[in-house]
């Protein structure tokens, strides 16, 4: 057999001993024998892992045609070893047996002399503790005595079973400090799945959405450890798609009232949407109170259209922040008035600028100072509060309507 073709022929074995999803020791020890017997090097049989374990790998036929023969056989000789031919494994085999065109006597024949072959087949398994070589069926090593894992029994995985619901976190092996500590936080999950691939140990910790805080629990430790991937429901995610809130969560947790944090109370500023990263605050100068047109010279009309569009693009960013209100954000939107009038009476002002921009008015308004009048001449886009006044009152029926009681209004709206 060339040199070239021994990765690819122990990749056609390795694929029909993987397609059950489980690598027994038995098969293991198969394979070792194949790969011996036909004396591949440790590089070869690094190159056939990284063929086989390539996105729908199918066996391919290689060299001369009693060496496709002979690949036929090691294929159900390495199924054969722990005893059982799974289906997965026979659909393999009957499909590389048609390409190269082998008649079904031929497949009964070699079937026969394999099964003869894997019967009088020793296998054994490495005691994980002395590293002493023992019989695959002993229940306790003979070297030091200790008990023989489990993994003889059910094989080593050797690809996950994703969940079809839940938030998932698939991670290797690492020598990263603080490894230890993400496995352990991993090994919580209610579905926690592990398996090796080229030789390295991966991890699955799965949990339902709605327990999203033990997830971002698990995500905040992969401090230096980069080999981590995401998923939803079991399709992969991006990692930034899904934890994007953890930095602003992290925030939350280390400031003097929580509670406030997400309202912008720390800070002084008041954010009615319960969310920060929503960007929408109640200042004079925010941009959001710029969208709209004025009906009249007093009477400013909000564009709700584009209010709720940036509203949505936000909460779908931060959708998995255990700490978003949702329905508040909806309620808020709701109680926003769809156009209000500029007076001192109504809370509302006109937001001033000097430069004409477009849809802006100009606005001429004549003030009187100590028996003077003072005549200012602006431009203006939009309306800004007067105060909180408008605010408490949106927020009060907000909260009465998503029954909000873990936040006290007084406390985040300032006394004027």
């Amino acid at each position: 057999m060339k040199e070239s073709d021994i990765p690819k022929y122990l990749a056609n074995i390795m694929a029909v001993s993987r397609a059950d999803g489980v690598l027994t020791p038995e098969e293991k020890t198969a394979l070792e024998e194949i790969a011996s017997e036909i004396r591949a090097k440790k590089k070869d049989i690094s190159s056939a892992e990284k063929l086989v374990s390539s996105q729908d790998y199918q066996p391919i036929p290689v060299g001369r045609y009693s060496e496709r023969i002979r690949n036929v056989e090691d294929m159900i000789f390495v199924s054969l070893a722990d005893g059982k031919l799974e289906d997965s494994e026979r659909k393999l085999i009957i499909s590389f047996a048609k390409n190269i065109r082998i008649t079904q006597e031929q497949i009964n024949t070699i079937l026969s002399e394999t099964k003869s072959r894997a019967q009088a087949q020793t296998v054994t398994v490495k005691c994980k503790n002395c590293k002493m070589d023992i019989p695959s069926s002993a229940i306790f090593c003979p070297g030091c005595g200790s008990a023989i894992e489990c993994e003889k029994e059910g094989g080593t995985r050797i690809e996950f079973e994703y969940p079809s619901q839940g938030i998932s976190i698939e991670f290797v092996e690492s020598t990263s400090a603080n490894f230890d500590i993400v496995l352990s936080k991993a090994r919580t999950a209610p579905d926690f799945q592990e398996c090796i691939r080229s030789n390295k140990r991966w991890f699955l910790a799965t949990w339902p959405r709605m327990r999203i805080l033990d997830v971002a629990n698990l995500a905040e430790a992969f401090k230096g450890i980069r080999n981590r991937k995401a998923y939803l429901d079991g399709a992969e995610i991006s990692w930034d798609d899904i934890f994007r809130f953890l930095w602003c969560m992290q925030e939350r947790q280390s400031a003097y009232n929580p509670s406030l944090y997400c309202f912008g109370g720390d800070d002084k500023r008041l954010n009615l949407w319960g969310c920060r990263q929503i960007g929408m605050d109640w200042t004079e100068w925010a941009r959001w109170f710029s969208y709209g047109k004025f009906r009249k010279k007093d009477t400013f009309v909000f564009d709700k259209k584009r209010i709720r569009h940036e509203l949505e693009i936000k909460k779908h960013q931060y959708r998995f922040c255990p700490f978003l209100r949702g329905q508040l954000i909806d309620s808020v939107f709701y109680l926003l008035p769809d156009e209000v009038c500029v007076s001192d009476r109504s809370g509302w002002k006109y937001k001033q600028s000097y430069d004409d921009v477009p849809d802006s008015i100009k606005i001429i308004k004549k003030e009187e100072f100590d028996g003077y009048t003072q005549t200012n001449v602006f431009y203006t886009d939009g309306v800004s509060p007067i105060g909180f006044n408008v605010a408490k009152e949106i927020l009060k029926k907000a909260f009465k309507m998503c029954n909000t009681t873990d936040v006290d209004i007084k406390e985040i709206i300032p006394c004027e």
